[in-house]
This record gives C-alpha cells, sequence and structure tokens, in this order.
C-alpha cells in the first residue's frame, strides 16, 4: 500500500452513492484485515461487514450526531477484547481497513455512538466482546466536493471545498505541535530533516481528530520521539484514545516506509519533559 499517497488524497465521506461494493473488493477488505496492521497483536480484534439494510434503519436513531446515522451501502463493525489500550488498538487497526479501502476507490467515515451494547444488540450481535468502532464503506458521491477535516461524520466545521488538492489548510504548523528536547523549544525542520523525520512529521500532521482539535503535540529527543495530547471538556475518554491511534499510525507508516521499522510504546519514558498540566503523555517509540 502506497500510504504516503493515500495520507494525501484521504478524506471522510459522508454522501454515498446507492451503488453496491462488488463482492471482490469486499472480499479483498476482509482478506487484508486479517494481515493488517495493529498497535498490539495480542488483542483480538474482529470486524462484521454488514449491509445497509442489516444496520441503517436499525441504528438511525441511535448512531450518529443526535442520530443523524450515514446511509451508505455498508457498514463495518469492529469488536475487540477488552484489555489495556484495545481501543487505541482499534482506531489504529480501522484506519489501515480505511486506507485500504481507499485504495480499492471506496470512501468511509467513522460514526459515533454512545453504547456499544445497545448498538450491539440491535443488530443481534451475540459476542462477548466490546464495540469500539462503527464505519460506513461505499463509494463517494461527491456532490458537494468537500474535503472534511473532522474525524466525525457530526461536525465539519472546518472544511477545505478545495476537494483533495489542498487538505491540510487550516491545520496547525510544524513549529507549533513539534518540539526538540523537551517542551516549548521549537524545532528547526531542517534537522529534522537530517533526522529523517520531517516527512513522518508533516503526514501526522494530516491526521483526522475530534472537531478537527489537532491535539497532538511531539518532542524529539535524540533517538525518542514522545507523543503528548491535550485534555479538554470537547472530548470523551473514547475520542481521546481513538485521536491517539490516528496520530501514531500516520507517523508510524511513514517511518516505516522511509527510515525503519517501529513501535509504540505505551506510558511515557523517565525523563521529565516539562509537559504542561492540560497535555499527557500518551506513547513514545525509540529508533
Amino acid at each position: 500500500m502506497n500510504y504516503k499517497d493515500i495520507i494525501a488524497t484521504i478524506k471522510s465521506v459522508r454522501n454515498y452513492k446507492k451503488e453496491e461494493i462488488s463482492p471482490q473488493k469486499l472480499d479483498q477488505l476482509k482478506e487484508y484485515f486479517t494481515e493488517g496492521r495493529r498497535l498490539d497483536k495480542d488483542i483480538q480484534i474482529e470486524v462484521l461487514l454488514k449491509n445497509k439494510d442489516e444496520v441503517y434503519e436499525q441504528l438511525k436513531d441511535i448512531a450518529g450526531y443526535n442520530g443523524l446515522m450515514l446511509e451508505a451501502p455498508h457498514y463495518l463493525i469492529f469488536l475487540s477484547e477488552e484489555k489495556d489500550h484495545f481501543i487505541e488498538n482499534t482506531g489504529y487497526a480501522a484506519q489501515d481497513i480505511m486506507f485500504k479501502a481507499w485504495e480499492l476507490g471506496v470512501g468511509s467515515c467513522w460514526i459515533t455512538f454512545k453504547d456499544g451494547e445497545e448498538i450491539k444488540g440491535k443488530l443481534n450481535i451475540n459476542s462477548d466482546k466490546k464495540l469500539t468502532a462503527l464505519i460506513s464503506l461505499g463509494f463517494d458521491d461527491n456532490k458537494n466536493k468537500v474535503v472534511y477535516d473532522t474525524m466525525y461524520e457530526h461536525n465539519p466545521s472546518k472544511t477545505d471545498v478545495k476537494i483533495v488538492e489542498d487538505n491540510v489548510s487550516e491545520r496547525i504548523g510544524l513549529r507549533d505541535f513539534v518540539f526538540m528536547n523537551k517542551w516549548g523549544e521549537i524545532a528547526d525542520p531542517d534537522e529534522l530533516t537530517n533526522m529523517g523525520l520531517l516527512e513522518a512529521l508533516v503526514s501526522a500532521k494530516r491526521a483526522p481528530s475530534t472537531m478537527n482539535r489537532q491535539p497532538w503535540r511531539f518532542i524529539v529527543d535524540s533517538g525518542t520521539i514522545v507523543l503528548a495530547l491535550r485534555s479538554d471538556s470537547y472530548t470523551d475518554e473514547y475520542e481521546e484514545k481513538i485521536d491517539a491511534a490516528e496520530v501514531m499510525f500516520y507517523f508510524e507508516t511513514i517511518v516505516d516506509t522511509t527510515l525503519f521499522d517501529m513501535h509504540w510504546n505505551f506510558g511515557k519514558p523517565e525523563k521529565d519533559y516539562e509537559v504542561p498540566d492540560d497535555y499527557r503523555i500518551v506513547g513514545y517509540c525509540i529508533s
């Protein structure tokens, strides 16, 4: 998969054609998921692929913002065993399959929900696993030709109407979200280039986030890259964990492509990076 090209063009799709995806492409997606990327391969994830008539009417009053359910020909339902960081693991794995769908010409979008057990009941899903993600799937109707910076379909408050040629408008600048050695020390792009990290960090800047808050900050400390996330009243714990997973995915895929295999560690290093109280370190990786 060409992650660079996908990151440069992918968008959230909210309006779908009625046309169903071919069985061949659906089979490719199902096959890909069995070998796709994970944050923790020891956490079992199950993905159910369902058609519109199995999902839309059943969930139109309980999923999506204020009951505004996305109408799509297909849906992906993610179920996970409950372990440490299982939500982040789902977010990471879900983004990977959304990238694969985009490569196949298929659009997708996250759908919000409040009660996973209620969703399982409405869809007659008998499983001990937690419902951790619900994603719409189909061909882009593109009537409005809008690129959505937001992760969730209910909040297209910051959009870029130039389609995908410039899908990072209104993003924070590199100097605002990457620090060198400790919090507040502005990173030098030339130094990041010499370290081979600039491209991965620019790609991470494109990651979606709840309400386009762009809550992530990086600290580059020699061979250690630290990820901090802002906490505020605009998101809940689930959304914060999905936001973390999204930016981890964007950053790691480019590092893996251009430098070396890397893996995120949850928690924080022993060193004190002087992170302010409204941020917390959620993970780090070591080159």
